[in-house]
């Protein structure tokens, strides 16, 4: 009797369909693959200093990525049994597929680079501080690709969890894998990052390409291709910059209106309105101010006496690294800027007013007003 029990290669094998299924070999146009390699290296600075930004203190380098067009089977084919998924989706109009995915345990040392600390697990925690740093990566993308397009890319939410490789979530048919090696001091780093191939196309063509056609939809045209009006004069702007009437002998400094020039009716006109139907225009009368206008002003602070302001007390104040926040923990002891004995601050919706010193009324805590501050301001920045 043969034996019934399933490896976990065959199982994962017939989650994604078939055991013996191959991959279908796909590749990129050399336009295409020179036009992709030119967006991220535009996008590799802003990744460099995100990902330094996040380990702060450590160093840091990040290499040109490599880059392949696949199916979803040759996505699979090149991760390992067991990935970490962050799934950062594009939305709104131009909503697509896009992922990034790491080792386990490559992912883990990650994410105690991240947080500071060492032997992290690969709980929510970690998961988490994985999840930010691909929200800063797609952060760097988006920005990269307002640059190139007039089209509004949206970086959606992104959703981290460790799961079997034959379970994520991506579709797409045709998929660009662009592979990330960075390395963190001695540590390095593969990230795996896919985009929909359909997604990414039409940033591929010629820089700033998709912004003149965008453009051109919304109106404006080209003034070198455009006829000249019937009986508009017309200027010759030669290379430095002056204006020459044609015909006309001389230059002329822009703006000057050359003698003899004929203009269309309505020149000069505002636009909008057809000729003979231009709006009326008049001045603005003000009221002349009045000394003693403060009074009146004066007397109606009445009607604020019992609106309600927020009073806090503060005792003073921290800054901390994101390393050492996502560290705190049940006693955890945190230092403050204030000195012991000195006095609190009274804050009214923000603002300093007063100084005191902390009093027990009863059971509970209060506050003993000592100073009252003659300019907030100026006391703040002290």
């Amino acid at each position: 009797m043969s034996d019934l029990t399933l490896s976990q290669d065959e199982i994962d094998a017939l989650l994604m369909g078939s055991s013996s299924a191959k991959t279908t070999k796909k590749s990129l146009s050399a336009s295409d693959e020179n036009a992709l390699k030119a967006l991220m290296k535009e996008v590799l600075p802003g990744i460099s200093s995100a990902l330094g930004g996040l380990v702060t203190g450590r160093k840091v380098s990040v290499n040109p990525p490599s880059l392949e067009l696949v199916d979803r089977d040759g996505l699979l084919d090149n991760l390992d049994q067991e990935v970490v998924e962050l799934r950062a989706d594009f939305t709104g109009k131009m909503a697509s597929d896009h992922a990034f995915f790491l080792n386990p345990e490559e992912a883990q040392n990650l994410a105690g680079d991240i947080m500071g600390q060492v032997g992290v697990e690969l709980n929510a925690t970690a998961i988490n501080a994985l999840e930010e740093m691909a929200s800063m990566f797609s952060g760097s993308l988006v920005t990269t690709l307002s640059r190139k397009s007039a089209a509004e890319v949206s970086p959606g939410p992104v959703q981290g969890q460790k799961i079997v490789k034959a379970m994520t979530q991506t579709s797409a048919d045709n998929l660009v894998a662009v592979t990330w090696t960075a390395s963190v001091d001695a540590e390095t780093f593969k990230i795996v990052e896919t985009f929909d191939y359909n997604f990414l196309k039409p940033f591929l063509g010629p820089k700033e390409t998709a912004k003149q056609e965008a453009t051109h939809d919304m109106g404006f045209a080209n003034s070198s291709t455009q006829a000249p009006m019937p009986g508009m004069a017309q200027f010759a702007v030669p290379p430095g910059g002056m204006a020459q009437m044609q015909g006309m002998p001389g230059q002329m400094m822009p703006g000057m209106v050359p003698p003899g020039a004929v203009y269309p009716p309505g020149y000069g006109m505002p636009m909008g309105y057809p000729p003979g139907m231009y709006p009326s225009v008049q001045g603005v009368q003000y009221p002349s101010l009045t000394p003693g206008g403060g009074h009146a002003e004066q007397g109606n602070i009445g009607l604020l006496m019992d609106v309600t302001m927020e009073v806090t007390v503060e005792l003073g104040r921290a800054k901390k690294q994101i390393k050492e926040i996502l560290s705190f923990g049940e006693g955890t002891i945190i230092a403050l800027d204030k000195l012991a004995g000195e006095p609190v601050d009274i804050l009214v919706n923000h603002k300093l007013i007063a100084k005191g010193e902390v009093v027990v009324i009863d059971e509970n805590f209060g506050v003993r007003v000592t100073e009252i501050v003659s300019n907030p301001d100026k006391a703040l920045e002290a």
